[in-house]
This record gives structure tokens, sequence and C-alpha cells, in this order.
């Protein structure tokens, strides 16, 4: 798995340092913050900050082939009030700093934070494709775990943006594999972050027709959906949607 330790006087410092050794952006990355460094009295005690940033796509990859139920809670050990409380504060801070009136709750949610920001006029904090609502979380995620001495998963939502992005690529995810049952055929999808592609990992991962795999470097870096060793092309999953029979003589059939 390709990651990176960085080190500097403070830790947007160390993260900078392991950027540039990964090649990679902050929103491609996961972060793990192992000393907040520290500057001493006088001079005296002084520590450096030390980061570790793990690419994305290759934990999403590992991810994708390892059973949900095996991974380890990254919340294991925290006061979940607590941390929900932290969220919701550091969110308010930014949001309200930013010039924006907005209503912040956070609950836990699985094995993360997940912090829900609604109020009007609040397009500019979503953005282009999400990029302005990828960076608050990542700030966000930096803040709280600075503050709170380890990382904490946390996911930031403004107006449902994410919740309707993901009912979006499932719904899109679903459509693919239909095609690959149909055709037979392996389709590409086109590129996207690690946390959207993991998604599609997700909702093909029980699909007995179909299986999944990243290709590429990002951001051209997609997902893949291929027919499974064995599969018939045309016969739909058990669990699929009843197939729509077609009156014979209509113009829609096919010919011969």
């Amino acid at each position: 798995m390709r990651s990176a330790e960085g080190s500097g006087r403070t830790v947007e410092e160390a993260i900078r340092e392991a950027l540039k050794i990964l090649g990679a952006r902050r929103e491609d990355v996961d972060l793990m913050v192992l000393d907040e460094g520290s500057r001493g009295v006088l001079g005296l005690g002084s520590r450096v900050a030390r980061v570790r940033l793990t690419l994305l796509s290759e934990l999403e990859d590992e991810e994708a082939a390892a059973p949900e139920s095996a991974a380890p809670s990254a919340l294991a050990g925290v006061d979940a009030g607590e941390a929900i409380q932290l969220a919701q504060s550091v969110t308010s801070s930014l949001v309200e700093g930013m010039g924006f009136q907005a209503t912040v709750a956070g609950r836990q949610e699985a094995a993360q934070i997940y912090v829900s920001v609604t109020g009007p006029s609040l397009a500019p904090l979503i953005g282009r494709r999400g990029q302005a609502l990828e960076a608050l979380d990542l700030l966000v995620n930096l803040i709280v775990a600075h503050q709170h001495g380890r990382r904490i998963p946390v996911v930031v939502d403004i107006e449902r943006y994410r919740e309707r992005r993901v009912e979006t690529l499932q719904d899109m995810a679903r459509r693919m594999a239909d095609r690959v049952r149909r055709t037979g055929h392996p389709l590409a999808m086109k590129p996207m972050s690690a946390a959207e592609r993991r998604i599609i990992h997700t909702t093909l991962a029980e699909d007995g027709s179909v299986a999944t795999h990243s290709e590429g470097e990002d951001p051209e870096r997609r997902v893949v959906v291929t027919p499974r060793s064995g599969q018939t092309p045309g016969v739909p999953r058990p669990s699929g949607r009843p197939q729509t029979r077609r009156r014979a003589g209509t113009g829609n059939q096919r010919r011969p």
C-alpha cells in the first residue's frame, strides 16, 4: 500500500511534505496524525509534527476486496457524543466564518460522524461537482483530528448533496451492471474520486453476476464493471427487475 510520512514544524507542513512524496492531492489521501509536535519551552523539549498519508485509491481497492465486517471501527474507544459535538462545533465555526447562516446537526452513522449543514444560499459551499464541499470536509477532518488528538472520520454534507450523489451513483452502478449482464462485455465508467469509486464497488459487491475493479491513475482513475465467469449474457440476476414482455407485431421487435 502506497503511503508516506511527512514532518514539519506544524501538522500542515508535515502534510505538504508527505503530499510531495506521494505526488498526490489532499482529497486523494487518508490522513493519520502521528505526532502533533510541540514547540517546547524556550526551545527545550520541542518535537516536530509527523503525519502519515495513504492513497485513498489503494485503500479503496483493498476495502472493495475485503468484507465490510472485517474492517475495524474507526470510532473504537472514542466517546461518540464528544466527537459529534466537536465535529458540529468545528463545522459551524468554519461555515459562519465564511459568512453563511446555516443549521448544523451531527450524528453517528456506522463508523463515522455525519454532519449535516442546511440553510439558504449554500450552493457556493458545494461548488462545481462538490469540489468546495470536499475542501470543507477535509478542513473539518484536519481540525477535528488536531483537537481530538487522533483521526476521527467525519463526513460533512450540505443540503443533502452527498446523500443525493450516493443515490445517483448507486442507480448508475445498477444500470451499468444491467448493461454488462445483457452484453457480456466489460464497461468502464467515467473517472471518479476515490470516495465515489468506493460507492460503486460497495453497491455491486453483492451482485453475483458482475465484478468491479479500478483502472488508471488519478484524476482519470475509473471503475470497470466486468461479467463474472460463467455468466450467460442476457440472463438477469434472480433478484433483478422483471422483464417487460412485448406483444408480437409491434415495431419494437428485433429483426433476426
